[in-house]
């Protein structure tokens, strides 16, 4: 992505003042100014007259508190000097405000405020600034219970004229929240924004910890950035930086949302600030009222501090924009803040928001060749040293975004190891990442972790090559597809669907299992009990999480008698065939769309939706074993340690029992367990108990068996 965005920066591309310093020369002119203005004022009062002005200070003990001078005080032209030259200096202060960092400075950019608003602001600011402004203000009003002065008590202080009067109820002061109420009346106290003033007083977490937002704010980083730092030089942050700090609207859109709130991440520790991060989910603690003003708040907070906000509304793209939503970025671009919006498409916004000038990037931030490194580094992060091929391989397993990765390589530096050998912290990152892969996992199918192996598929060869081939389809996929361009050619279907029909016991599970085992990947099979539900619409939604757990988590799916579940569609005669046809077609559409591992099993090919075949890469028969196969089967039921038998019991094994792998394992274990009773090993009388009790449960006659004479 760095190279994208480095492309894209243009010559505007300029890095905002972000945030703000301690307040400096701007501020002390303006207690300066406020200092000598009262003062005057509360001089030109005339004498106490036997009355006590303000119930219990006079003018005097107020006078006496400012830094003046008292001879100045009694001279007018003097203090007309001194109120003219304050005057001056806060002018002066004001005009070279541009290059100022101070709170006060970032307040006249934001809001091109002219100079008699500026003097207006200050003196609304005074009472915070303070306790002698305060008595100041409740002797100029009369009223010694009164702190803080009132619109037309500023108006009189600053000589303003009816036209400036009205002219100062319109500033921008009054739309920009700088003030506690926007309405009141000319004998109302005019108060300062309490956080407004806290930051203002150099307080730079006051306008965060505002309780109106501070529950819409994510007050902590996305996780990613350490595995990027690690990964990345500090000049490509800095172009991260600069390309996404523009003075306008940026919006990242596509599926890779999390890498982009990574690269935000990444690119902010170079400028040492953080983002204002929305997210909307969080509006669910705000009244709906409530939120056009948050907008607002949020908006102020980032055009003081020079940090955009960034909005994250990915997810709700996904379940669908609301009103309140729309309502918050409307009005949050109408504070002519600056902005990154992270979302997947960004249509719902489109027409609301077309007033703004926005800055699209398309392009997936991350490369896969960038992804692939990645995962080398969190790796080597985690003291495990990967090979670009392991290192592709876990990319291409788990698909882990950039969080995940970097919550893997802690998850792998948290877990003790038995030798510090590369190998086994290469297993511990591989354990890792499968753990984070499955976190969250719905319910709706069961995990199983293979135990088997291909070699304990006992087939004919060319079914065991075709098992094969499976493994090397999936493995290949990002070779033949991406690195050949064969992605293109195949819009849908690009997973690897295989079909293994056969009798019962004739090892599909098993295959299925061995499958898995050989890509490293677990099963997750699906349980039918959980997604058919009676309501409609219930199984199309649970399919849909079946699909995406196995997506997330880099699992294979297994659909055990797929026939139950993708059985021919039928003539509809009532609303029970309508939806059964529904459920059948958007299991057809959504495995169309799936791009892993998907391994069905029937005993029943026949029951299966035509549909199905034709998108089926494999179609494998299973079939009953031979006798050649059942022997072979024997002897992988038979551990050598446990049991007393020779090859010609094999044989005769093999001949007369014609069952499949399934059943000769129940034989064989039941056989284990009487053995076990009389403390022997098994021998072929255990054998041939545990066959007659088989062969009954399937209603079959018994086998004999030679148990005096070898069979030969």
């Amino acid at each position: 992505m760095a190279n994208n965005l480095m492309q894209n920066q243009n010559a505007e591309a300029k890095t905002p003042v972000l945030g703000v310093c301690a307040p400096g020369g701007l501020h002390f002119a303006v207690i300066d100014w406020l200092n000598v203005i009262l003062c005057d004022a509360i001089k030109r009062c005339p004498d106490d007259d036997g009355d006590i002005k303000g119930v219990a200070l006079t003018k005097q003990t107020i006078l006496s508190s400012f830094s003046i001078s008292n001879q100045s005080h009694n001279n007018h032209s003097k203090v007309d000097k001194v109120l003219e030259k304050a005057d001056k200096i806060l002018e002066c202060s004001f005009t070279n405000s541009d290059q100022s960092c101070e709170p006060l400075a970032a307040v006249i950019r934001a809001f091109s405020l002219e100079f008699f608003e500026f003097k207006f602001f200050v003196l609304a600011l005074a009472p915070e600034l303070d306790d002698r402004f305060q008595r100041s203000m409740g002797y100029l009003l009369d009223d010694m219970n009164q702190r803080v002065g009132t619109i037309a008590l500023y108006c009189d202080l600053l000589g303003f004229d009816a036209e400036n009067r009205v002219s100062i109820s319109k500033s921008v002061l009054w739309q920009e929240l700088v003030f506690e109420n926007s309405l009141v009346s000319a004998d109302e106290p005019l108060r300062i924004d309490p956080y407004f003033a806290r930051w203002l007083l150099g307080d730079q977490k006051a306008l965060a910890a505002d309780t109106r937002i501070c529950g819409m704010i994510r007050t902590y980083p996305w996780p990613g950035r350490k595995v990027l730092e690690q990964y990345w030089s500090k000049s490509v942050k800095k172009y991260v930086c600069e390309s996404l700090l523009r003075k306008c609207w940026v919006v990242l859109t596509g599926d890779h949302f999390d890498a982009w709130r990574s690269l935000l991440e990444f690119g902010s520790s170079e400028l040492c600030f953080e983002w204002i991060r929305i997210e909307p989910k969080r509006f669910d603690n705000v009244d709906a009222g409530d939120v056009e003003h948050c907008a607002r708040l949020i908006g102020r907070m980032s055009r003081f501090t020079g940090i955009p906000v960034v909005v994250d509304i990915a997810m709700e793209e996904a379940l669908g924009i609301d009103d309140r939503l729309v309502e918050f970025m409307i009005t949050l671009s109408r504070t002519k803040c600056t902005a990154v919006v992270i979302c997947r498409e960004f249509t719902s916004l489109a027409g609301p928001l077309n007033s703004v000038k926005l800055c699209f990037f398309h392009a997936p931030p991350l490369s896969r060749s960038n992804c692939i490194g990645l995962v080398r580094c969190a790796a080597q992060m985690a003291d495990a040293e990967l090979t670009n091929e392991e290192a592709e391989s876990i990319f291409g397993r788990y698909a882990l975004t950039i969080s995940k990765l970097e919550e893997a390589m802690r998850l792998a530096q948290s877990r003790p190891v038995a030798f510090k050998i590369n190998q086994e912290y290469i297993q511990r990152f591989k354990s890792a990442c499968q753990d984070v892969a499955v976190e969250g996992l719905s319910r709706l199918s069961e995990r199983i972790e293979p135990c088997f192996h291909l070699d304990d598929v006992v087939l004919p060869e060319d079914r065991k090559s075709q098992l094969r081939e499976i493994v090397n389809h999936v493995e290949l996929t990002s070779k033949v597809l991406d690195e050949w361009r064969f992605r293109d050619q195949l819009p849908y279907g690009r997973g690897v669907t295989a079909l293994l029909f056969g009798p019962s016991g004739t090892g599909k599970t098993m295959a299925a299992q061995g499958i898995a085992n050989e890509l490293g990947v677990q099963l997750l099979r699906v349980d039918l009990s959980r997604i058919v539900s009676k309501y409609i619409g219930d199984t199309e939604k649970n399919i849909d999480r079946i699909f995406s757990d196995a997506e997330r988590s880099g699992s294979a799916l297994l659909f055990d008698e797929a026939e139950a579940l993708l059985g021919k569609r039928s003539e509809v005669k009532d609303a029970h065939d309508r939806y059964a046809n529904i459920e059948v077609a958007y299991v057809l559409q959504r495995m169309e769309e799936y791009d892993g591992l998907a391994i069905l099993t029937t005993n029943l090919r026949q029951n299966l939706d035509s549909a199905f075949l034709r998108r089926l890469r494999f179609i494998i028969d299973f079939p009953r074993p031979d006798a050649a196969a059942r022997e072979q089967i024997w002897k992988l039921c038979l551990p050598s340690k446990a049991h007393a038998l020779e090859a010609a019991d094999f044989r005769q094994l093999s001949r007369k029992i014609d069952l499949t792998g399934g059943h000769i394992r129940q034989i064989t274990i039941r056989a284990a367990f009487s053995a076990a009773a009389e403390n022997r090993l098994i021998h072929l009388s255990h054998i041939a108990d545990a066959a007659k009790a088989e062969f009954a449960k399937l209603g079959l006659p018994p086998v004999e068996l030679n148990l005096d004479r070898r069979a030969a």
